[in-house]
């Protein structure tokens, strides 16, 4: 029978950095418990590290949306620049039907009662 070579998952990991924090609580190892949370939370997701590509000023020379999701692409991939492409692509159409909705009488809430006051 052939054995798996490793059984890691997010849930052992989870379950290993909560006996890790819970060694720090017992040790009095504030710093120690804080890091093992803070690990959790970046498996989870809770936490994403980011960092910045390019140099100041690279978006200066855009003159058109075009040229943004062409870098985009470059930079990210398709994937990436065609979620940018549909995104602003949606946005004229929903900033138009904010602005359909505010000209829009107001429709009343209540039935006339038939009497004047």
């Amino acid at each position: 029978m052939a054995q798996k070579r490793h059984e890691i998952t997010v849930d052992t990991l989870l379950t290993d950095l909560e006996a890790d924090r819970q060694l720090a609580h017992t040790s009095e190892q504030s710093g120690a418990a804080v890091s093992a949370t803070m690990a959790k939370a970046r498996l989870l997701g809770f936490i994403v590290d980011r960092k910045e590509t390019g140099q100041p000023g690279d978006f200066a020379g855009m003159q058109s949306i075009q040229d943004v999701v062409a870098l985009v692409a470059k930079e990210l991939g398709p994937e990436a620049a065609e979620a940018l492409a549909a995104l602003v692509h949606q946005a004229p159409v929903a900033a138009q039907q904010a602005q359909a909705d505010e000209l829009e009488p107001a429709k009343a809430t209540h039935e006339p009662s038939g009497t004047l006051n």
